[in-house]
């Protein structure tokens, strides 16, 4: 579990430096390698923001990829819970609407 984390982490850590490096490649970011990073990533964020302390409460992440627009992810806690999500892929226009890219939002 710990080696999925680490792989999810590192692709992450990959797409935020692609993304933030100006790069105009969004051939991963568009992929379903970056919607399934995405999916974990987003469903982290929501979590963290309704509750800061839950981030030394997980364990792991698997990222089930239901259609091209549809994900569900769900998270282990170190009690043995877990927590699924469902996330959702859509289109967005960035760069005052000169750039198509996917973006991803999850809910709980």
């Amino acid at each position: 579990m710990k080696k999925l984390i680490i792989a999810v982490a590192l692709l992450t850590i990959g797409l935020s430096a692609q993304a933030r490096g100006g790069n105009n490649d969004l051939t991963l970011k568009n992929s379903m390698a970056g919607f399934t990073s995405e999916s974990v990533e987003e469903s982290v964020r929501l979590l963290y923001r309704t509750n800061p302390a839950i981030k030394d409460q997980i364990t792991g992440a698997q990222v089930d990829i239901l259609s091209e627009q549809d994900s569900t992810v769900v998270i282990g806690l170190n009690d043995g819970s877990e927590l699924t999500l469902s996330c959702l892929r859509f289109d967005d226009w960035s760069r005052g609407g000169t750039v198509l890219k996917k973006e991803v939002v999850c809910r709980q």
